[in-house]
């Protein structure tokens, strides 16, 4: 492969172990990982003067170390087609509708796919006590659009709802309350339709993860059970590139479809470089595996002709 100059587009916060800090942590492996191949690799600071950046930037490609709301608009995918940069990972379109838990999980039902019964409330609206009363309890409170945890809440009765929802809404202006389902935690990669592996996660009651097995300890049967539901839901949703599934194992229902992840983190002590490693892919051939295609469809050569067409 030919090298490229690649820019790794993140937010500007220093590493953290959740939340936007994500986003500069797989950006500092990314770049890292880009180098070891032979390839340029800038780091481009996703703000108002974004499209400015791109032009004078000199990239033929990009990778999306954006892993919460900045990075699953889609205005940022949008961005980068209208500047005709190739990227890995989903249409900004397919992104969005991932990001969107309402929209996400009525497209899943759509296609039969099993996902938590459901309750949504826009703004200024009062949870209906019938709804709440056939919803279930326990209940979990999220923001519609909301990722690293942020806004959720889980209770056990109505008691603290209206704060749960109060809380939720600092995030978005819209919440969904959702039955709580007990059971096994997976977390399903994928690379486009290919599943690469699944890790099981235990979390503690505040909902941080403390242990993750890699692979999951599954039987067959029920091992590819959970792969066709993964590969279904990412096709429901149009999405490629590297996503994840998190799916519940229910001792009675079954297996239930948790989140889509569009833009998972990418950093190397993730889940996606824990699953690829476990399944016999280190972090680099990762890395190259998105990459390659991007190297093919990229600019031959970048002239200052093409730099000057960017700029019109």
């Amino acid at each position: 492969m030919r090298p490229l100059t690649f820019g790794v587009l993140t937010s500007a916060e220093a590493p953290a172990s959740s939340g936007p800090g994500q986003d500069f942590s797989s950006a500092v492996d990314l770049i890292s990982a880009l180098g070891r191949q032979g390839h340029r690799a800038l780091p481009l600071t996703v703000d108002e003067d974004l499209d400015l950046t791109l032009r004078h930037s000199g990239v033929g490609a990009c990778l999306l170390a954006l892993h919460g709301r900045r990075g699953s608009r889609g205005d940022i995918q949008a961005l980068l087609e209208l500047r005709g940069l190739p990227f890995a990972g989903p249409s900004g379109t397919a992104a969005a509708l991932a990001f969107d838990k309402i929209r996400a999980r009525q497209l899943l039902a759509y296609h039969n796919l099993p996902v938590p019964a459901a309750v949504a409330l826009g703004p200024g609206r009062k949870a209906d006590e019938r709804a709440l009363e056939l919803l279930g309890w326990p209940c979990v409170v999220k923001p519609r659009r909301g990722a690293h945890g942020e806004g959720i809440s889980r209770l056990t009765s109505p008691e603290g709802i209206r704060v749960a929802i109060e809380h939720a809404l600092d995030v978005d202006h819209e919440v969904i309350l959702e039955r709580a389902v007990d059971g096994r935690e997976l977390q399903v990669v994928l690379l486009d339709d290919r599943v690469l592996g699944i890790a099981e996660v235990r979390r503690s009651l505040g909902g941080t993860v403390v242990e993750m097995t890699c692979p999951a300890d599954l039987p067959r049967g029920r091992r590819d059970g959970v792969d066709n539901l993964a590969r279904r839901a990412v096709s429901a949703l149009g999405l490629t590139g590297l996503s994840r599934v998190d799916i519940v194992l229910h001792p009675r229902l079954n297996e239930i479809i948790l989140e889509v992840e569009p833009l998972p983190p990418l950093h190397r002590d993730g889940v996606v470089a824990r699953v690829a490693r476990a399944a016999g892919l280190t972090y680099d051939a990762l890395v190259s595996r998105l990459v390659d295609p991007l190297v093919l469809h990229a600019p031959a050569t970048w002239s200052p002709a093409t730099q000057a067409a960017m700029l019109q």
